[in-house]
């Protein structure tokens, strides 16, 4: 039981060894050699569990999709937009996470194509399925939709650096945080205003999180 418990801590060690030098060093260049050395093991110990750095780079994908869909999953239902963004910024290992994801959609390889669909797919189900206590509208071409959202979500983190300097904003937690209110207003009320009744009033101080409006 003890070196079962300590075989799968060691693969756990491996793995984000590896999404730490992926996203810092990429994927080309990124060597065994480097991992192991990261993690503390022999090259020969990450073959092992791993067999190829490709079956390691499909269980890193594997691993950071279900850490950020439980991290948005959990901070959307107990804490609204300003918990999600602190559960994707708030520390090392999360970071090397959204890191890891921006790496692999920048990739050109198939495998950064394989990267992309397979997060398309995810938000189809999540559309499909509902999220975090939501339900969605359902469109005809659901996989257009699930791409449109995917660029939508995904928007924020692959221009990060842009939005900082176009809005003044400190670094990637303070840039989120403005954005997710206003991302979450675009998800439950769209742009595009039906009526002149939809308009805010210009003489009334808006709110910066939609989620906070009175509703007297």
């Amino acid at each position: 039981m003890s070196s079962a418990r300590d075989d799968l801590t060691t693969r756990a060690r491996i793995r984000d060894a590896a999404v730490a030098a992926f996203a810092s060093s990429g994927f080309a260049r990124t060597t065994i050699r480097r991992i192991a050395g990261d993690a503390g093991v022999s090259p020969a110990l990450v073959m092992h569990h791993f067999g190829s750095k490709a079956e390691l780079r499909s269980a890193c994908d594997d691993y950071v999709f279900a850490e950020l869909l439980d991290s948005k999953r959990s901070a959307a239902i107990g804490g609204g937009p300003a918990a999600v963004v602190s559960a994707i910024t708030g520390d090392e290992r999360m970071r090397a996470v959204v890191d890891y994801m921006l790496a692999s959609l920048l990739d050109p390889s198939e495998h950064g194509q394989r990267y992309f669909d397979s997060y398309v797919d995810l938000v189809e189900g999540l559309l499909r399925d509902g999220f975090a206590g939501y339900t969605f509208r359902r469109s005809e071409d659901a996989r257009a939709q699930a791409a449109a959202v995917a660029i939508l979500g995904l928007t924020p983190v692959m221009l990060q650096h842009r939005v900082q300097h176009s809005l003044g904003t400190a670094g990637t937690p303070e840039t989120l945080a403005r954005l997710m209110p206003q991302m979450l207003d675009l998800y439950k009320h769209g742009v595009i205003a039906d009526s002149p009744d939809d308009q805010p009033d210009p003489d009334l101080p808006q709110d910066t999180d939609p989620t906070e409006r009175s509703t007297s």
